[in-house]
């Protein structure tokens, strides 16, 4: 059986921790945990700051290296084992898709699920409730750059993935934008329907769906 590799990616507050894992397959979604960073990040922060250290700035440098070696010794295991693996986070620039790179190097599958949003307006919006939650702070700058990088990283590594899912998940009732296997088109909404954002950002993918 070959292993696989899946990604959960998207903008901010569009629900990669929330809604993503309910996209996954049943089989992965049940027998594997979806590695989140950020989550991760945040948990051993509070539980440094101001317990352990009263430095913030110390207290974010060890939890940022905590997860960086946690993350590096669970790829390194899966490909050893040669087990699937499941991890989200952002990919807005090359460095970030060595990861997926690796796996695809040692004979695995790779899956790609996207959670876009209509603009960072309603990114900053959702990240503003999830704070009100108690959930993680992300700055504007941040949110931007996000908003944009995923997408243009996407539109550049896309043949990297044997299927990718492009969901937009601005409403309540989420719409499926396009599916690619192979790097064919498998499904697509009509191209006067595809979101300004797609078509700005994603050019490559926007053509290949005509």
């Amino acid at each position: 059986m070959i292993p696989e590799l899946y990604i959960i990616t998207g903008s901010n507050g569009a629900g990669k921790s929330s809604i993503g894992p309910e996209y996954l397959p049943e089989f992965i979604r049940n027998n594997f945990v979806v590695f989140d960073g950020d989550l991760l990040f945040n948990q051993k922060r509070k539980e440094l700051f101001p317990i352990q250290t009263k430095s913030p700035k110390e207290a974010t440098k060890i939890a940022f290296q905590y997860v960086s070696d946690m993350f590096d010794e669970l790829v390194n295991q899966a490909i050893e084992t040669q087990n699937s693996f499941v991890y989200e986070g952002h990919f807005t620039n090359d460095a970030t898709w060595d990861i997926p790179k690796k796996f695809k190097k040692q004979g695995y599958k790779l899956h790609l699920l996207f959670l876009g949003l209509s603009n960072p307006d309603l990114s900053q919006l959702r990240v503003t409730d999830r704070v009100n939650e108690g959930g993680h702070y992300v700055d504007r700058l941040t949110i931007e750059a996000n908003f944009q990088g995923n997408l243009e990283k996407l539109n550049k590594y896309y043949p990297l993935f044997d299927y990718i899912q492009i969901i937009d998940t601005s409403d309540l009732n989420h719409i499926l934008i396009a599916s690619i296997n192979s790097g064919l088109k498998e499904f697509a909404v009509s191209y006067k329907n595809l979101p300004w954002w797609f078509l700005k950002f994603m050019p490559q993918i926007s053509e290949l769906l005509e």
